[in-house]
């Protein structure tokens, strides 16, 4: 779903965006203890709209990753980028 609507617009918008919305959802989150909200529904609609507006990350920086370096590095960019997390867990 974000990556076609990554497609329509432009890429630093479409990041800066979602990028925002996952920190008003933070936001939120915290807020809820000085507010004294204890609903479960808040936390549920505060969790979906977190992960719709973190859902926007990933195909976004795809596409910027592949334009920023290229067809002729874009595996060995996409490659270091997918194994760090492995190897980060491995070093512990």
């Amino acid at each position: 779903f974000t990556g076609h609507l990554a497609d329509m617009y432009d890429l630093r918008i479409f990041l800066c965006v979602g990028t925002c919305l996952s920190g008003l959802c933070s936001v939120a989150y915290g807020a809820a203890y000085f507010l004294n909200i204890h609903s479960a529904s808040y936390f549920y609609i505060v969790q979906a709209l977190s992960g719709l507006a973190q859902s926007s990350g990933f195909p976004a920086v795809v596409a910027v990753v592949g334009y920023w370096f290229g067809p002729a590095r874009r595996g060995l960019i996409m490659g270091a980028w997918c194994a760090h997390t492995t190897v980060g867990n491995i070093l512990g």
